[in-house]
């Protein structure tokens, strides 16, 4: 026990240097992102950028210790230890044994994990959405939607994947720019079930319904599921009040869009991933597995490569090994579908156009935008020849924008080939290498805003209507509409409440805390690996983010969704 001491000594000069690490990591981004530049050029930027660091680190410290102060009184309020069965452990029982009720399911009638609470749960969240579906009747959508909609409706449509005026129409089924199920999911439901319900506004109102409710039962399973765990009733109570109260999640669980789709369908795969790693990798769990992770690969274009990546790490827990087959199946099936059996079967067979090539290189066209902006003199012949077979380098000047690599994305070559875009990709790799402070500047351009205070949570407000999509917002709430944006932004704006509106603080602070709290906390001794192993789709997740297009909030809603249950992985019960 005489160590003790010393080890927490040592663990807090640790976490001085990571507080001090992170201070300067987001000014720096911040920086980058507001000058174009990594220097400090003047003695009062190189004052002010100082004096930033050290608010910065006390800020970080103040958190830390705001954080471990509500996971003491979280513990301290929550004496009942539940043992996996879901029963009070023996120490905990009181001399009647007839008449014990354990502690946290007599006190709480919801997030307990039994049917009724988790139904009590369910139906108080869908209640704390329903007046944003009624005042946004019949919901909310992107642009994104409802060029899916017209896809399918006009049958005739731009390659959108490039916005160039010069490309040829392309008559087609569908265009898998944006995932075909999420496409196919959307015009149900206002195509056909609109046409049975009497059209298509009544359609996507029914799809919102539907969405939401199934939105509300998954967190009510997610927040519910936290108390077999044993995360303290504090965590699970304040986890219904962020999610039933934030109008940000309000306005995504009832929004036609394919993030809103992943990220539902996220809740109930990170559950079981956690499960699986805390508890027992059941017959059950590896089949929900297999499941839900097809349906992420399904529903978002990175979907693929994420579901690779965190049921990979899987094979590590002692459980999965001894179900080698079905974890497996886990990875392949998502990998064999949409690398195999949508392009090279499906896709022909029913006249889906396949999506732009350019879709999975938006990012390193970004970079390489940037490169050739500050180093293209620096280039040789061939290296521009390579670049140039992929890119129309005749526009990156009046193209490249530092926040949004779309616009960048419109200067693809369609016709470039195979052996083009391997060149391309290798060229771009040593160009990052070479050049790796353009390459990075181009990256905090874009997806700086989820790590710096600098991105507010932007939501959608209407369904967008036009000519070939007939589906508007009720005219009878206009003015409700109206009210709750411009409260809304008002909330964006204020100081002290805009702080709460951020990208970066769900996105990225906390649950960066939950990781730095199981590295150097002596209480997750003997537990650290399995909390750090369930984490994994949290860090993936925010590894994605780095190569979004722009900072938009819909990117990260599978962290927003899941923080309840990050945070409870991060208490010392």
């Amino acid at each position: 026990m005489n160590d003790i001491p010393e080890i927490k000594g040592y663990k807090r000069v640790i976490g001085l240097i990571l507080a001090a690490a992170l201070a300067f990591f987001t000014v720096l981004v911040e920086h980058v992102r507001r000058s174009g530049a990594f220097a400090f050029n003047t003695p009062a930027e190189r004052a002010t950028t100082a004096l930033q660091v050290i608010l910065y680190i006390v800020f970080f410290i103040l958190g830390w210790k705001m954080i471990d102060w509500f996971d003491k009184k979280a513990v301290k309020a929550d004496p009942c230890e539940l043992n996996p069965s879901g029963e009070a452990s023996a120490e905990d029982a009181e001399p009647d044994p007839a008449v014990h009720v354990p502690a946290a399911r007599r006190r709480h009638l919801f997030t307990s994990w039994n049917a009724r609470s988790v139904i009590l749960t369910a139906i108080l969240l869908f209640v704390l959405f329903l007046p944003y579906l009624i005042v946004f009747y019949p919901g909310v959508a992107s642009k994104d939607t409802y060029n899916q909609i017209k896809d399918f409706i006009t049958g005739t449509m731009p390659i959108e994947i490039n916005w160039n005026a010069g490309e040829p129409m392309i008559s087609c089924f569908l265009n898998d720019h944006h995932p075909v199920l999420d496409t196919l999911i959307f015009v149900f439901f206002t195509e056909f079930v609109g046409g049975l319900a009497g059209g298509a506004a009544r359609g996507a109102f029914i799809y919102s319904c539907l969405q939401t409710a199934l939105t509300a039962l998954a967190m009510s399973l997610m927040l519910c599921r936290m108390e077999k765990l044993g995360i303290p009733y504090l965590y699970r109570k304040a986890g219904v009040l962020f999610l039933g109260l934030s109008p940000f999640v309000a306005l995504y669980a009832i929004g036609m869009t394919k993030d809103s789709i992943y990220s539902l369908i996220f809740i109930f795969y990170y559950l079981v991933y956690v499960l699986i790693i805390r508890e027992e990798a059941t017959n059950g769990r590896m089949l929900w597995l297999i499941l839900l992770s097809v349906l992420l690969a399904a529903t978002k274009k990175t979907g693929v490569y994420f579901v690779l990546l965190c049921n990979l790490v899987l094979i590590f827990v002692p459980g999965v090994r001894r179900k080698w087959a079905e974890w497996a199946a886990s990875w392949v099936l998502p990998a064999v579908l949409m690398m195999v059996l949508l392009p090279k079967v499906l896709f022909p067979m029913f006249a889906i156009f396949p999506g732009g090539k350019q879709e999975s290189i938006g990012f390193t066209m970004q970079m390489t935008a940037k490169i050739w902006l500050d180093h293209k003199d620096e280039l040789s012949f061939q290296e521009q020849k390579v670049i140039g077979d992929v890119m129309d380098l005749d526009k990156v000047e009046e193209s490249y924008s530092g926040k949004n690599y779309d616009e960048v994305k419109k200067l693809f070559n369609y016709s470039a080939t195979d052996q083009q875009l391997s060149a391309y990709k290798r060229l771009w790799l040593q160009l990052f290498i070479r050049y790796p402070l353009s390459g990075i500047n181009a990256l905090f351009g874009t997806a700086g805003g989820f790590f710096t205070p600098t991105e507010s949570i932007r939501v959608y407000y209407e369904f967008p209507s036009g000519e070939d999509v007939r589906i508007q917002n009720t005219p009878r709430f206009t003015h409700l509409r109206e009210a709750v944006q411009t409260v809304y932004q008002w909330l964006c704006k204020l100081p002290g409440t805009d702080f709460f509106m951020q990208c970066v603080l769900y996105m990225w602070w906390l649950p960066l805390a939950v990781l730095i709290r199981a590295i150097l906390l002596p209480d997750f001794e003997g537990k650290r690996m399995k909390t750090l192993g369930c984490l994994i789709p949290i860090a993936v997740s925010v590894l994605v983010l780095w190569v979004s297009p722009y900072a938009m909030a819909r990117y990260g809603l599978p962290q927003l969704y899941t923080l309840p249950l990050v945070m409870g992985l991060g208490s010392r019960k």
